[in-house]
Protein backbone atom coordinates (compact mmCIF):
# COMPACT_ATOMS: atom_id res chain seq x y z
CA UNK A 1 0.00 0.00 0.00
CA UNK A 2 1.39 2.94 -0.76
CA UNK A 3 -1.02 6.42 -0.07
CA UNK A 4 0.60 9.77 -0.28
CA UNK A 5 -1.18 12.23 1.40
CA UNK A 6 -0.79 15.35 -0.66
CA UNK A 7 -3.22 17.57 0.60
CA UNK A 8 -2.71 16.56 4.11
CA UNK A 9 0.70 17.66 3.84
CA UNK A 10 0.15 20.60 2.32
CA UNK A 11 -2.13 21.62 4.64
CA UNK A 12 0.16 20.87 7.96
CA UNK A 13 3.25 22.68 6.04
CA UNK A 14 1.30 25.86 5.44
CA UNK A 15 -0.65 26.26 9.04
CA UNK A 16 1.31 29.15 10.95
CA UNK A 17 0.51 30.33 14.10
CA UNK A 18 2.28 33.44 15.83
CA UNK A 19 1.68 35.15 19.13
CA UNK A 20 2.73 39.27 18.53
CA UNK A 21 2.14 39.64 22.47
CA UNK A 22 0.99 37.61 25.26
CA UNK A 23 0.36 40.09 29.04
CA UNK A 24 -0.71 38.59 32.43
CA UNK A 25 -2.93 42.44 33.44
CA UNK A 26 -4.78 43.49 36.36
CA UNK A 27 -6.91 46.34 35.35
CA UNK A 28 -9.33 48.53 37.07
CA UNK A 29 -11.99 51.33 35.30
CA UNK A 30 -9.50 52.56 33.39
CA UNK A 31 -10.08 49.27 30.64
CA UNK A 32 -12.85 51.18 29.26
CA UNK A 33 -12.26 51.00 25.08
CA UNK A 34 -14.47 51.21 22.19
CA UNK A 35 -14.78 49.99 18.61
CA UNK A 36 -11.72 47.76 18.83
CA UNK A 37 -11.48 46.02 15.81
CA UNK A 38 -7.51 44.49 14.39
CA UNK A 39 -6.23 42.02 12.32
CA UNK A 40 -5.38 39.32 14.86
CA UNK A 41 -7.39 37.26 17.12
CA UNK A 42 -7.28 38.51 20.68
CA UNK A 43 -7.66 35.74 23.80
CA UNK A 44 -8.90 36.27 27.10
CA UNK A 45 -8.51 33.97 30.18
CA UNK A 46 -9.88 35.64 33.21
CA UNK A 47 -8.53 34.82 36.34
CA UNK A 48 -10.77 37.25 38.70
CA UNK A 49 -13.02 40.03 38.46
CA UNK A 50 -15.80 40.72 35.82
CA UNK A 51 -15.51 42.89 32.75
CA UNK A 52 -17.45 43.17 29.74
CA UNK A 53 -17.24 42.53 25.96
CA UNK A 54 -19.78 43.93 23.38
CA UNK A 55 -20.91 45.45 20.57
CA UNK A 56 -24.59 46.25 18.98
CA UNK A 57 -25.41 42.06 18.46
CA UNK A 58 -23.34 41.50 21.60
CA UNK A 59 -23.02 41.84 25.34
CA UNK A 60 -21.17 39.03 27.37
CA UNK A 61 -19.90 39.15 30.78
CA UNK A 62 -16.15 38.12 31.58
CA UNK A 63 -15.84 35.62 34.18
CA UNK A 64 -13.19 33.56 36.11
CA UNK A 65 -12.59 30.38 34.81
CA UNK A 66 -13.62 31.21 31.00
CA UNK A 67 -11.70 31.72 27.69
CA UNK A 68 -13.08 34.45 25.29
CA UNK A 69 -11.89 34.48 21.76
CA UNK A 70 -12.49 37.23 19.55
CA UNK A 71 -11.92 36.79 15.96
CA UNK A 72 -9.86 39.20 13.80
CA UNK A 73 -11.25 42.19 11.83
CA UNK A 74 -14.19 41.34 14.23
CA UNK A 75 -15.55 44.79 16.30
CA UNK A 76 -16.00 45.16 19.99
CA UNK A 77 -15.98 47.46 23.02
CA UNK A 78 -14.66 46.94 26.23
CA UNK A 79 -14.92 48.00 29.54
CA UNK A 80 -14.43 47.26 33.28
CA UNK A 81 -16.36 48.18 36.61
CA UNK A 82 -14.22 47.34 39.56
CA UNK A 83 -11.32 45.41 38.54
CA UNK A 84 -10.08 42.40 35.78
CA UNK A 85 -7.18 40.00 36.00
CA UNK A 86 -6.51 38.39 33.39
CA UNK A 87 -3.99 36.67 30.66
CA UNK A 88 -4.41 38.01 26.75
CA UNK A 89 -2.88 36.38 23.81
CA UNK A 90 -3.10 38.07 20.75
CA UNK A 91 -2.01 35.91 17.52
CA UNK A 92 -2.75 34.86 14.04
CA UNK A 93 -3.54 31.28 12.86
CA UNK A 94 -3.16 31.29 9.15
CA UNK A 95 -2.68 29.15 6.24
CA UNK A 96 -2.19 32.13 3.87
CA UNK A 97 -0.57 35.27 3.72
CA UNK A 98 -3.50 37.71 5.11
CA UNK A 99 -6.26 34.31 5.40
CA UNK A 100 -6.84 33.69 9.12
CA UNK A 101 -8.28 30.74 10.30
CA UNK A 102 -10.77 32.20 12.12
CA UNK A 103 -11.81 34.68 9.60
CA UNK A 104 -15.27 32.87 9.07
CA UNK A 105 -16.29 33.42 12.97
CA UNK A 106 -18.60 36.65 13.35
CA UNK A 107 -18.81 36.30 16.76
CA UNK A 108 -16.85 36.32 20.24
CA UNK A 109 -16.58 32.80 21.23
CA UNK A 110 -16.87 31.85 25.11
CA UNK A 111 -15.20 28.67 26.50
CA UNK A 112 -15.21 27.64 30.08
CA UNK A 113 -12.21 25.86 31.53
CA UNK A 114 -11.57 24.19 34.88
CA UNK A 115 -9.47 25.38 37.24
CA UNK A 116 -6.67 22.75 36.61
CA UNK A 117 -6.64 23.98 33.20
CA UNK A 118 -6.47 27.53 33.96
CA UNK A 119 -3.45 26.47 36.63
CA UNK A 120 -1.72 24.70 33.70
CA UNK A 121 -2.03 27.48 31.37
CA UNK A 122 -0.32 29.73 34.03
CA UNK A 123 2.25 27.25 34.37
CA UNK A 124 2.82 26.75 31.22
CA UNK A 125 2.91 30.80 30.61
CA UNK A 126 5.56 32.00 33.17
CA UNK A 127 7.83 28.89 32.47
CA UNK A 128 8.48 31.12 29.45
CA UNK A 129 11.13 27.74 27.37
CA UNK A 130 10.85 26.32 24.51
CA UNK A 131 8.64 23.19 25.70
CA UNK A 132 6.02 26.09 27.21
CA UNK A 133 6.08 27.58 23.66
CA UNK A 134 5.30 24.31 22.07
CA UNK A 135 2.93 23.78 24.58
CA UNK A 136 1.42 27.40 23.92
CA UNK A 137 1.00 26.70 20.44
CA UNK A 138 -0.68 23.12 20.81
CA UNK A 139 -3.23 25.50 23.40
CA UNK A 140 -3.87 27.48 20.58
CA UNK A 141 -4.23 24.79 17.98
CA UNK A 142 -6.77 23.13 20.40
CA UNK A 143 -8.86 26.25 20.32
CA UNK A 144 -8.92 26.72 16.78
CA UNK A 145 -10.16 23.01 16.71
CA UNK A 146 -12.76 23.91 19.03
CA UNK A 147 -13.95 26.91 17.21
CA UNK A 148 -13.91 26.23 13.50
CA UNK A 149 -13.82 23.72 11.34
CA UNK A 150 -12.12 25.01 7.88
CA UNK A 151 -13.55 23.80 4.43
CA UNK A 152 -10.24 22.39 3.27
CA UNK A 153 -11.36 21.91 -0.15
CA UNK A 154 -11.32 25.83 -0.22
CA UNK A 155 -7.99 26.23 1.70
CA UNK A 156 -6.48 23.72 -0.57
CA UNK A 157 -7.61 25.21 -3.48
CA UNK A 158 -6.08 28.80 -2.35
CA UNK A 159 -3.10 26.73 -1.43
CA UNK A 160 -2.19 26.11 -5.16
CA UNK A 161 -2.82 30.08 -5.96
CA UNK A 162 -0.39 30.83 -2.61
CA UNK A 163 1.78 27.95 -4.33
CA UNK A 164 1.81 29.91 -7.79
CA UNK A 165 3.09 33.23 -6.13
CA UNK A 166 5.30 32.16 -3.34
CA UNK A 167 8.28 34.07 -4.77
CA UNK A 168 6.33 36.72 -5.45
CA UNK A 169 5.07 37.17 -1.64
CA UNK A 170 7.97 36.09 -0.37
CA UNK A 171 9.94 38.76 -2.08
CA UNK A 172 7.10 41.30 -1.10
CA UNK A 173 7.36 40.08 2.48
CA UNK A 174 11.17 40.61 2.22
CA UNK A 175 11.28 43.94 0.71
CA UNK A 176 8.42 45.41 2.69
CA UNK A 177 8.68 49.82 1.67
CA UNK A 178 6.63 52.08 0.60
CA UNK A 179 8.73 52.73 -1.83
CA UNK A 180 8.31 48.87 -3.79
CA UNK A 181 6.97 49.29 -6.98
CA UNK A 182 4.90 47.17 -8.95
CA UNK A 183 7.39 47.48 -11.82
CA UNK A 184 10.36 46.11 -9.39
CA UNK A 185 8.47 42.40 -8.30
CA UNK A 186 7.37 41.85 -11.74
CA UNK A 187 11.07 42.11 -12.83
CA UNK A 188 11.97 40.23 -10.13
CA UNK A 189 9.51 37.33 -10.91
CA UNK A 190 10.75 37.86 -14.40
CA UNK A 191 7.28 38.44 -16.42
CA UNK A 192 5.77 41.56 -17.53
CA UNK A 193 3.91 43.83 -15.58
CA UNK A 194 0.80 43.09 -17.67
CA UNK A 195 0.90 40.24 -18.04
CA UNK A 196 1.85 39.02 -13.87
CA UNK A 197 -0.55 42.00 -12.71
CA UNK A 198 -3.63 40.37 -14.53
CA UNK A 199 -2.62 36.82 -13.74
CA UNK A 200 -2.36 37.64 -10.17
CA UNK A 201 -5.81 39.75 -9.88
CA UNK A 202 -7.58 36.75 -11.86
CA UNK A 203 -6.16 34.46 -9.07
CA UNK A 204 -6.15 36.43 -6.05
CA UNK A 205 -8.90 39.22 -6.42
CA UNK A 206 -6.77 41.74 -5.68
CA UNK A 207 -3.78 43.76 -7.60
CA UNK A 208 -0.34 43.36 -6.44
CA UNK A 209 -0.61 47.05 -5.40
CA UNK A 210 -3.27 46.40 -3.53
CA UNK A 211 -1.63 43.56 -1.60
CA UNK A 212 1.24 45.42 -1.11
CA UNK A 213 -0.69 48.43 -0.05
CA UNK A 214 -2.49 46.49 2.92
CA UNK A 215 0.69 44.55 3.89
CA UNK A 216 2.26 48.18 4.54
CA UNK A 217 -1.19 49.56 6.22
CA UNK A 218 -0.70 46.25 8.70
CA UNK A 219 2.66 47.15 9.15
CA UNK A 220 2.14 50.58 10.02
CA UNK A 221 -1.24 49.17 12.42
CA UNK A 222 1.78 47.04 14.59
CA UNK A 223 4.13 49.49 15.14
CA UNK A 224 1.36 51.90 16.03
CA UNK A 225 -0.31 49.63 18.62
CA UNK A 226 3.04 47.92 19.96
CA UNK A 227 5.85 50.47 19.45
CA UNK A 228 6.89 54.03 21.29
CA UNK A 229 7.95 54.75 17.59
CA UNK A 230 7.16 58.42 16.90
CA UNK A 231 4.85 58.53 13.45
CA UNK A 232 7.71 60.34 12.10
CA UNK A 233 9.64 57.00 12.81
CA UNK A 234 7.13 54.87 11.44
CA UNK A 235 7.58 56.97 8.10
CA UNK A 236 11.08 56.58 7.80
CA UNK A 237 11.23 53.06 9.15
CA UNK A 238 8.76 51.70 6.30
CA UNK A 239 10.48 54.14 3.69
CA UNK A 240 7.73 56.66 2.93
CA UNK A 241 8.87 60.50 1.63
CA UNK A 242 7.49 62.34 4.70
CA UNK A 243 5.48 61.74 7.48
CA UNK A 244 2.58 63.69 6.08
CA UNK A 245 2.32 60.96 3.00
CA UNK A 246 2.67 58.26 5.43
CA UNK A 247 -0.46 59.59 7.36
CA UNK A 248 -2.20 60.09 4.06
CA UNK A 249 -1.72 56.77 3.32
CA UNK A 250 -2.96 55.02 6.18
CA UNK A 251 -6.43 57.03 6.25
CA UNK A 252 -6.69 56.05 2.89
CA UNK A 253 -6.46 52.65 3.97
CA UNK A 254 -8.36 52.99 7.22
CA UNK A 255 -10.65 55.89 7.46
CA UNK A 256 -8.39 57.60 10.51
CA UNK A 257 -4.84 58.92 11.08
CA UNK A 258 -1.88 57.71 12.22
CA UNK A 259 -2.36 59.27 15.65
CA UNK A 260 -6.08 59.05 16.03
CA UNK A 261 -5.83 55.74 15.90
CA UNK A 262 -3.14 54.57 18.28
CA UNK A 263 -5.20 57.18 20.56
CA UNK A 264 -8.13 55.02 19.72
CA UNK A 265 -6.65 51.76 20.49
CA UNK A 266 -3.52 51.48 22.40
CA UNK A 267 -3.33 48.73 24.52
Amino acid sequence: MNHNFKQLTNLFNYVNIKASHIYHARVGKEWRFNDYCHNFNRMYIVLDGSGILFNEEENITMSPGNIYVIPANHKYSCRCDDHLEKFFIHFSATILPQNDLLSDTKSIVTIPSSDTEIQSIREMLYSETLRSALMLQSFIRSIIIKITDPDTNHIARDIEVYRRYEKLYKYIENNLYADLSVAEVCRYMGFSQTYIGQKFKSDTGKTIKQYISSLITERITYLLLFTNMSITDISKELRFESESYCSKFYKKHTGVSPSEYRKRHRV
